[in-house]
């Protein structure tokens, strides 16, 4: 009777079957064709504009998926043809489903790849602070990418208009975003920080809410990796960089330039004064004292009697200003004396280094400070020491 029955089958569809058949045996001469003649032209005209492009179309399956998106094509072709014979409604729409979700899968696979291989060529000739932004764009059009085909695909599943569809997806809208809410502030978040150029990836950053101080790794759409300079890792939302102060260091690197600032407190029980003439001749001779500086304090802007702090204030002026490592020019350049305090009277320094690499720069900060503490009892003064 099985017999009988596929006899009956055959009698009644003998067409359809033949032709599905011949799309069958079809497929491996076709996929040949496509591997052999249309592949090795696309292979042959990428060599010709750059060799390593090769391997990156391998490395992210273009060849692959372009080879299911071709096929999706000729299973549409014999689609249509088979839809011209008195078919079962239901095997129709089995077939149309199948074939929609084959066509949209690979395609949307295949451009995805494509947009993932060419963001992997262009990031090699990029600098590294603009590659964050090559990687936010790159998620965001395989986002929206994705969420288009999936709309067209259930609009084309369902045999609705997408006008239909959209405005049947406006009442599901508010649970749609509660489900997604996360990915969407972030993908919101992801673009202000593209028009705002808050962060890029190598950007030193300090985050005070997180306790996170260090250098911006990765930013995607839901977070930003940054590494801390104990070498750990710290992992923040992406959108809590719009609710939170966040210090970055870019502009140092950029202009070249570091702060050095930093008070001295004197004992005010120290400061008197002196003899301009005799205690300047005096300080001359002190093997301590940097010569330059010594010369340059000028006694032509002094009265006869001055405070010994504020030939000290001049001195380290001067020092400064002599220091080879110190910006003359183009930067604060600010030596000043602040209003008086319980723990002395602090004289600041406010002024730029060259060196930006946190090793030296603490090194030539401390030499700075290390040598005006040094000298001070040479101005007869003192730094203020706490009794407590």
């Amino acid at each position: 009777m099985t017999v009988q029955y596929l006899l009956d089958l055959y009698r009644k569809y003998d067409k359809e079957i033949l032709m599905l058949i011949t799309m069958i045996a079809s497929i491996i001469p076709l996929i040949i064709f496509i591997k052999t003649i249309i592949f090795s032209m696309i292979k042959k005209y990428i060599d010709q504009w750059h060799h390593d492009y090769e391997k990156t179309f391998k490395k992210y399956s273009i060849y692959t998926y372009l080879l299911h998106t071709l096929l999706s094509l000729y299973f549409i072709f014999w689609g249509n043809i088979l839809q011209a014979f008195p078919t079962p409604h239901w095997i129709i729409s089995i077939k149309n489903i199948v074939i929609t979700l084959y066509t949209g899968s690979f395609v949307t696979l295949l451009i995805l790849s494509l947009i993932e291989a060419f963001a992997d060529i262009y990031r090699n000739k990029m600098a590294t602070s603009v590659q964050a932004y090559l990687s936010l764009y790159t998620q965001i059009s395989k986002i929206l990418i994705v969420s288009v085909v999936t709309i067209i695909i259930i609009s084309s599943i369902l045999n609705i208009s997408l006008g239909a569809f959209f405005t049947s997806l406006g009442a599901a809208a508010a649970l749609l975003t509660f489900l997604f809410k996360d990915t969407v502030t972030g993908l919101l978040a992801s673009l202000q920080l593209i028009s705002q150029d808050i962060i890029r990836i190598g950007d030193f950053v300090s985050i005070s809410q997180y306790n996170v101080e260090g250098t911006v790794e990765k930013i995607t759409i839901t977070s930003v990796k940054i590494k801390n300079s104990d070498q750990t890792i710290s992992t923040i939302p992406t959108s809590s960089l719009l609710t939170t102060n966040v210090v970055n260091s870019r502009g140092i690197a950029d202009s070249m330039a570091k702060k050095i600032q930093g008070p001295i407190c004197i004992d005010i029980n120290t400061i008197a004064l002196v003899s301009t003439v005799s205690f300047i001749q005096e300080l001359k001779k002190s093997p301590y004292l940097t010569k330059e500086a010594m010369d340059k304090v000028s006694l032509e802007q002094l009265g006869d009697y001055v405070t010994n702090i504020k030939i000290f204030r001049l001195y380290v002026k001067e020092y400064l200003r002599n220091h080879p490592m110190i910006y003359q020019q183009d930067f604060t350049f600010l030596v000043r004396q602040l209003p008086a305090t319980p723990n002395g009277l602090p004289i600041e320094l406010y002024v730029f280094t060259h060196e930006i690499r946190k090793g030296i720069y603490e090194d030539i900060q401390s030499d700075i400070f290390d040598h005006l503490f040094a000298v001070l009892p040479e101005f007869k003064l003192k730094i203020f020491q706490n009794s407590n």
